[in-house]
């Protein structure tokens, strides 16, 4: 056997690539860049509004994360 048989993907098991996790990872960082625009916008406007946004939205967010990683996939 030569060292390019080896490598063969043709002769061993396939690995199926699962691209749900991905696409969760990419919408999770779209949203997250909006999150970022939307509390530095608030944060511009007044201080007060721009913290309790994040720390509502953090909140938020997070346990919605953990709620469809957990439960829902």
């Amino acid at each position: 056997m030569s060292a390019s048989d080896a490598n063969d993907p043709s002769d061993g098991p396939t690995v199926a690539v699962e691209t749900g996790w991905f696409r969760f990872g990419v919408a999770l960082a779209v949203l997250q860049l909006v999150f970022l625009a939307l509390v530095i916008g608030l944060l511009q406007i007044d201080v007060v509004l721009g913290l309790i946004a994040a720390v509502t939205l953090s909140i938020v967010g997070g346990i919605a994360i953990t709620v469809y990683v957990l439960w829902l996939k």
